[in-house]
């Protein structure tokens, strides 16, 4: 059999079948998530001044209204909003909401088609969320790329501090799951790993995902097809394959 300087075989057989095992495992993987009760976590991390929590692009061009809105990620407001509510009824200060605000000649459109502009109403937080109360103690962060962490803006220098100050857990949840929470999530992984800090980093699967589009659709507007459930739980594992925790959900206090 020939195969090429990597070792791939020159003829795959497709991944339906080579990668058949894989895609078991996968399965189990996501049935094996456990949930994890709040005020557990809390106390585990010390506090809840130890604790952070960020809500990735849960804005209107996502969630409602917009040529990349999702209702498989609108659907995740409600969640986020309760877990994240509970949270800061517990005492939780740290928030922080990361949103696309793209300036108008975003080279990320050469991907992605043009949405959530700068000023537009897909730029701005979801109106389910905007009136609850840990919106109003939380740092907003407009972000012109797929990672805040890499944005010049205030993103970055807000983690160092709060880990600085204490904060041992931080809670990443919103959308989409492939995309920035991936790139929020291990943009703060790696950071901790290259500086020797001590962070645990939890997504709850429950709060996050991403959207779904078929092959046949993809075809017929001219886009990269995309299997939302697929990419939802390849990625998932991908954070935990790089030591972010994933549980199933937060269960919150009655």
């Amino acid at each position: 059999m020939t195969s090429n300087h990597l070792g791939r075989k020159a003829n795959p057989i497709g991944f339906a079948e080579s990668s058949r095992d894989f895609l078991s495992y996968l399965d189990g993987f996501m049935t094996a998530l456990v949930d994890r009760d709040l005020d557990s976590l809390i106390a585990e991390a010390g506090g809840p001044d130890c604790v952070a929590a960020i809500a990735v692009d849960l804005v209107g061009g996502f969630c409602h209204a917009g040529p990349l809105a999702s209702d498989r990620v609108g659907a995740i407001v409600a969640p986020v909003g309760s877990a994240f509510s509970h949270a800061y009824a517990r005492g939780v200060r740290h928030f922080a909401i990361l949103r696309d605000a793209h300036d108008p000649g975003a080279p990320e459109f050469d991907a992605f088609p043009p949405h959530c502009i700068a000023g537009s109403d897909e730029s701005q937080l979801v109106p389910e969320l905007a009136g609850q109360p840990w919106v109003h103690a939380a740092l907003d962060v407009p972000k012109n790329s797929l990672s805040a962490w890499v944005d010049d803006g205030p993103f970055r220098p807000w983690v160092t501090d709060i880990v600085a100050r204490g904060v041992t857990t931080i809670i990443v949840a919103g959308d989409c799951t492939d995309l920035c929470v991936f790139h929020t999530a291990m943009g703060i992984r790696l950071w901790a790993n290259a500086t020797n800090r001590t962070v645990r980093i939890i997504v709850p699967a429950n709060l996050v995902d991403t959207y779904h589009l078929p092959v046949d659709v993809a075809g017929t507007v001219g886009a990269m097809p995309h299997d939302g459930d697929l990419m939802h739980a390849t990625f998932l594992y991908h954070l935990r394959l790089n030591g972010i925790e994933v549980i199933r959900s937060i269960t919150l206090p009655e």
